[in-house]
């Protein structure tokens, strides 16, 4: 199958989202020279974040969004909702600390909740569903790691569970696997549908929103933008910062029950392979799957599926041979995080500043909660943690 007429690159922000059904709508650019008391530069779902915690917290504050695309249009993801991030425990121990990891753990763990309420609380619709995260083994030597990984986990609050190859194979149809592992703390949802839902709770709170909008330059107090110049006594930019890695990702047609009936994940779960291969059963009944580059190091098939959709296609029937013959109608380049990354949050003066892109929803909700915190004054474990930054 040759995808690549389908593959979209990854700064295609002018292009529509990946398999998005129902488009958003554009918001007016902004129209001419503006003040505000607080300005979000960039809309994705970290802005988002931001501009609803900080109305959360003072609800008369005026908030202005500036968005260079469609706010909502262009949320690459795969529509996982992991407590998982570049970095594991072990490794955020290493360099900040034990009390450091227990902390980062429990904030990301609580954020894929904190998702999951919010949009009940404001009646987003995106298919948001707590199924937890499998993570299939192919042998036993992958199996024992998964384990000794499990294991390892609860030090620091996590809780994973080992699946033999019978209790794996009720969540999932994976041909060949010999067991895996199970950790709650997991959802699946339509990012796209999440942040336009987000938005639009915003505008009923009375923030604006206005996209086609790029910042060309942010200053004390000041951001030049192509349609404006906007004065706020306080900015927050969650642009993303020099070059993201891309990741080959593709969606499928919506598939048919009977097709799903045997790959299972009915319970809204998203799969992983421990070779980095990721799948989501998303709402509408596609399935949308990536892989992260060099998720396994040395194993050159995982490498290959990261850069090409056709490998990734490849991966992906090899996984789940039901699939060998389903339509692929997208196929794109998602921005990913470097192996290691943790979300980046800082305050400097009254410019607060946040790069959260390619570590999924859950930790671009801990983005801009601690945004707004930061903002606001406000101290508390997500202030404390690892990745926030000051002066």
């Amino acid at each position: 199958m040759d995808l690549r007429a389908l593959l979209r690159p990854t700064d295609a922000a002018d292009d529509p989202a990946p398999w998005v059904d129902e488009a958003a709508t554009p918001r007016p650019a902004l129209d001419g020279d503006t003040t505000c008391d607080v300005l979000v530069v960039g809309a994705g779902l970290t802005g988002l974040w931001a501009a609803y915690y900080l109305l959360e917290a003072d609800p008369a504050l005026d908030v202005l969004l500036v968005e260079r695309g469609t706010t909502g249009q262009d949320e690459r993801g795969i529509g996982a909702c992991s407590a998982r991030v570049g970095l594991d425990a072990d490794g955020i121990a290493q360099r900040y600390g034990d009390a450091a990891a227990h902390d980062a753990r429990a904030v990301l763990r609580d954020a894929v909740v904190e998702v999951g309420g919010v949009a009940a609380v404001e009646e987003v619709e995106c298919g948001f569903r707590f199924g937890g995260e499998l993570v299939v083994a192919g042998d036993d030597e992958a199996l024992a790691r998964l384990a000794r990984q499990a294991t390892a986990a609860t030090r620091w609050g996590d809780e994973t569970h080992v699946l033999d190859a019978a209790a794996l194979a009720d969540h999932v149809g994976v041909e060949g696997a010999v067991g895996g592992t199970w950790s709650p703390e997991a959802a699946r949802l339509d990012p796209g549908a999440l942040a336009r839902g987000l938005r639009d709770a915003l505008l009923a709170r009375g923030a604006r929103v206005v996209d086609a909008t790029a910042v060309a330059r942010v200053s004390a107090g000041a951001a030049v933008t192509t349609h404006g110049t906007v004065r706020a006594a306080r900015i927050v930019d969650t642009r993303p910062s020099g070059a993201s890695r891309g990741a080959a990702t593709l969606a499928t047609a919506p598939l048919p029950e009977a097709t799903w009936a045997a790959v299972g994940l009915a319970r809204g779960e998203v799969l992983a392979h421990c070779d980095g291969l990721r799948v989501v059963r998303e709402p509408a009944g596609r399935l949308v799957a990536g892989c992260a580059p060099a998720a396994r190091r040395g194993t050159r098939a995982v490498g290959a599926a990261a850069r090409s959709a056709d490998a990734l296609h490849a991966a992906l029937v090899a996984l789940l041979p039901v699939l060998a013959d389903a339509p692929v109608t997208h196929a794109w380049q998602r921005p990913l995080a470097a192996p290691g990354a943790l979300p980046s949050v800082g305050l400097q003066a009254e410019h607060a500043w946040a790069r959260s892109g390619g570590t999924g929803p859950a930790a671009a909700n801990v983005a801009g909660r601690t945004l707004a915190e930061l903002v606001t004054g406000t101290q508390s474990a997500l202030t404390r943690a690892p990745w926030v930054r000051r002066g």
